[in-house]
């Protein structure tokens, strides 16, 4: 009897557990509530609605709704399964205030409410968040809390996903959004071109007129030629029409000149060594019986080989000019920025493209002044003189230093002497601090 007793306790036991396990999670389940997520123009009317689920029984609840006032306005809110509401609006501070209590615990799920705001017509493009205040409890302060509650006063701390309102891009908050340009027509020598573009949202068209262009040549057409008495002219060609551009003058001199003169010095030096041998060559055959003027003749053929050898080897090379000197004539860069005139007045206006050729310039401005410092620095050391003074000295001598002069000898002593009567005197103090001590 007592064991069937005990077996039906059990059995009770078992049941009860069963029964009332659901309810009790029931109660400790967390609740979500959602925040819709929208998307709009300025000016229009959003709704956003707010829904809970998991919902384990709710008799009352305080929230505030957070949104950005400076976007945003509130216009309406429309209920959701809750039976009794009552709303504030707080546009200053940018929250709404939600009070709702029900007669019972209520653990439905779905909208709870839905809230109405009017994006405003000077609203930024960008995504505004809505939420609830305990999320952002720093802003919005300590009693701008959310409180929910069962009907036996347990509160109930549910997990908030804060919705947003985005407001879209138009041609008024965030100007024209412009597709790619659209060549209507080229530029040329003589007319403007023009090209447009459609903006995506309104579709409209922006103009743009581009100027006259020109397709200049890279190398300078020499115009004139310069000679001994004028000086020459050149400049960049347009390749399809008259006009020209980078004009500059160069001197028959700044080129180089044709040096003609060294060929005709070497032709009269060989016309004068053919009649040298010539003359040798009849002052031997007149003296043939006699060794002695035979001799004397050789000699002079000799000599004047000699002669002719040497005008030969000092006759100055031909040199040829920087340029092509000739009316018509094509110059690359390379050779025109050798010019004065490219260096003053077209180099310092050099595009970005053009600036490998200001650098070896550079360099061969900053080799050149390398090598005249060189030179006066030998002559300099060769003449043993300072450049900024009269003294002369020698290349081994140097300047005495300050400690090897007499003056410098006697501060040093003074120091010394000093710094041990310091030493001596403090360590005289010590020695009586100790025996007073």
């Amino acid at each position: 009897m007592n064991k069937a007793k005990k077996l039906i306790a059990l059995l009770l036991c078992a049941f009860l557990c069963a029964f009332l396990c659901p309810f009790a999670l029931a109660a400790e389940a967390t609740p979500t509530i959602t925040i819709s997520t929208e998307s709009a123009m300025p000016g229009d009317s959003v709704t956003i609605s707010i829904d809970i689920s998991d919902n384990p029984g709710i008799m009352a609840m305080a929230f505030c709704i957070t949104y950005d006032n400076t976007a945003l306005e509130y216009t309406a809110y429309s209920k959701g399964y809750l039976s009794s509401n009552t709303i504030k609006n707080h546009s200053d501070k940018g929250h709404i205030s939600f009070v709702n209590v029900e007669s019972s615990d209520k653990a439905t799920n779905g909208t709870m409410l839905s809230v109405i705001f009017k994006v405003k017509d000077d609203a930024a493009p960008g995504k505004y968040t809505i939420s609830l205040a305990n999320s952002n409890r720093d802003k919005y302060g300590y009693k701008l809390h959310n409180s929910f509650s069962n009907s036996k006063q347990q509160f109930i701390v549910p997990t908030v996903k804060a919705g947003s309102i985005t407001v879209l891009e138009t041609c008024e908050n965030a100007g024209h959004k412009y597709g790619e340009w659209n060549i209507i027509s080229e530029a040329g020598c003589t007319t403007t071109g023009l090209k447009q573009r459609t903006c995506q949202r309104c579709k409209a068209i922006d103009e743009v007129v581009t100027p006259i262009t020109h397709d200049f040549e890279k190398d300078w057409t020499v115009d004139k030629a310069a000679t001994p008495e004028e000086d020459g002219i050149m400049s960049r060609h347009c390749t399809k029409c008259d006009e020209v551009t980078d004009k500059i003058t160069f001197s028959y001199e700044e080129i180089g000149g044709d040096n003609t003169d060294d060929t005709s010095s070497e032709e009269s030096s060989g016309d004068a060594s053919d009649n040298n041998n010539n003359s040798s060559d009849i002052s031997s055959e007149n003296s043939s019986d006699n060794n002695i003027s035979s001799d004397e003749s050789n000699s002079g053929n000799s000599s004047s080989e000699i002669d002719v050898n040497n005008s030969q080897t000092n006759s100055t090379p031909t040199q040829k000019p920087i340029i092509n000197n000739t009316e018509g004539a094509k110059n690359p860069l390379s050779e025109v920025e050798k010019l004065e005139d490219y260096i003053e007045n077209i180099k310092p206006n050099l595009k970005d493209d053009d600036t490998s050729s200001e650098v070896t310039s550079n360099e061969n401005t900053s080799s050149e002044a390398a090598s005249s410092k060189a030179d006066t620095d030998s002559s300099d050391k060769t003449t043993g003189t300072d450049v900024d003074s009269d003294k002369t000295i020698t290349p081994n001598e140097k300047e005495p230093s300050f400690f090897s002069t007499p003056t410098g000898i006697i501060l040093t002593i003074l120091c010394v002497l000093i710094s041990v009567g310091i030493i001596v005197l403090g360590v005289i103090l010590i020695i009586r601090r100790k025996k007073e001590e």
